[in-house]
């Protein structure tokens, strides 16, 4: 059976889709910006202990060190474009294709298929080969259009996020990095999806139902203790603080919502919005944290009676998944994974996108039936362990 190039930056999905492929001996190479080489690895210990953790990090040991290529030239690159001030999204928009034009090499050299993510898959699906590679690509994030016709109407309504709106449209972009983006799903054999709202961005721009498959994410189920009983109410929202997520949303329906005098929100937000800085410091109630390490998140998910994050556009959501599995019953939005895991007897809660009135609503009366409710904290975690990332694996071969 022919095996896989797979090319994408970062810990993308923790290389559950190259694990999946190594694990059968299909990849071929999984071509990356930094990861932890076997020589890094001996120098681990060596390191200041942040980059000995972040070195850990980068790595996952059932993935055989010689089938990893690092594009060492595009991290340099990449950091420096950071440090210089060039805005994330052109630097990550110019530097993906370097990924794309690597699978290219790789794909001929070797005669393998490409499995790519969606920022790294145009130039290698629209290239010529000698071969009929099998083109898979896994869209992990809705399509452009969609996200691009959502956002620009939320910001008419809330131009209070405008920063985060321009650089999550990538409105600097030339029209030639937009459209390979934007139309790489036109070349594949195969699409895989992490949430069917993914999938239903993808069928409203043309693509064949036939060929686009749903394959929800997995969770590594945190070592269970006695679930626990928050006595009051204390609701968490952890992610970027930018209008995709909709924070914006959250922190007017707080504001607005009769909550009991001793309810709080916390926010843990590395990255934030400027408007949205200045709505934080408007809402009471409310304590900002800029970054956690894994203990003070894990003791935050036990610890807060709601996990909530009303996202306007999530090709999936993670973090849903990670707070259910410490128990915590999650409230978001129909345009994230939360149809795909389960309902309200499962501790999930479903809100229309950009609906204050329903917001507000489902915070007063979560506000009342959540604290000390621990039947429904047990149905949350029992939820989460339904997606394991053996199941997502298995699930993603299947396809292939």
């Amino acid at each position: 059976m022919q095996q896989y190039v797979c090319a994408f930056r970062g810990r993308r999905d923790n290389y559950q889709v190259p694990l999946a492929l190594a694990e059968h001996n299909l990849l071929d190479q999984f071509i990356t910006e930094f990861y932890a080489t076997e020589l890094i690895q001996k120098l681990t210990p060596l390191l200041p202990k942040k980059w000995s953790q972040k070195a850990s990090f980068r790595c996952e040991p059932k993935i055989p060190a010689h089938k990893v290529k690092c594009l060492w030239g595009t991290t340099l690159v990449e950091h420096t474009r950071h440090r210089l001030g060039f805005s994330p999204a052109a630097t990550f928009a110019q530097l993906d294709q370097n990924f794309s034009k690597e699978a290219i090499s790789r794909a001929k050299l070797t005669k393998s298929n490409l499995l790519l993510y969606t920022p790294y898959a145009w130039e290698a699906f629209t290239a010529e080969y000698s071969h009929d590679p099998k083109k898979v690509l896994f869209q992990f994030h809705p399509h452009a259009d969609a996200e691009n016709c959502i956002l620009t109407q939320d910001v008419s309504h809330y131009p209070v996020v405008q920063s985060s709106y321009q650089e999550e449209i990538g409105k600097q972009l030339s029209p030639q990095l937009q459209t390979r983006v934007k139309d790489c799903w036109k070349y594949a054999d195969l699409i895989l999806c992490a949430s069917s709202f993914t999938r239903i961005t993808l069928l409203e721009a043309g693509a064949d139902p036939n060929i686009c498959k749903v394959i929800p994410y997995g969770i590594d189920l945190p070592n269970q203790s006695a679930i626990s009983k928050p006595t009051t109410f204390k609701a968490l929202f952890v992610g970027s603080g930018i209008q995709r997520k909709g924070l914006h949303h959250l922190l007017l329906a707080w504001q607005r919502a009769n909550l009991p005098p001793e309810s709080q929100l916390t926010l843990v937000c590395r990255v934030l919005d400027p408007g949205i800085d200045k709505l934080i410091k408007q809402t009471p109630n409310v304590k900002l944290l800029r970054g956690v390490d894994t203990t003070k998140l894990r003791n935050l998910y036990t610890t807060s009676s709601l996990f909530v994050m009303p996202s306007l556009i999530e090709g999936f959501g993670q973090v849903f998944l990670e707070a259910l599995s410490y128990g915590c019953p999650v409230l978001g939005t129909i345009n994230t994974c939360l149809p795909d895991l389960g309902t309200e007897a499962d501790g999930i809660f479903l809100t229309e996108v950009g609906n204050l009135d329903q917001l507000v609503a489902h915070l007063e009366h979560l506000a009342v039936v959540l604290p000390q409710n621990s039947i429904l904290r047990n149905k949350a975690y029992l939820c989460a362990k339904q997606f394991s990332w053996h199941k997502f694996r298995y699930n993603m071969l299947s396809y292939l």
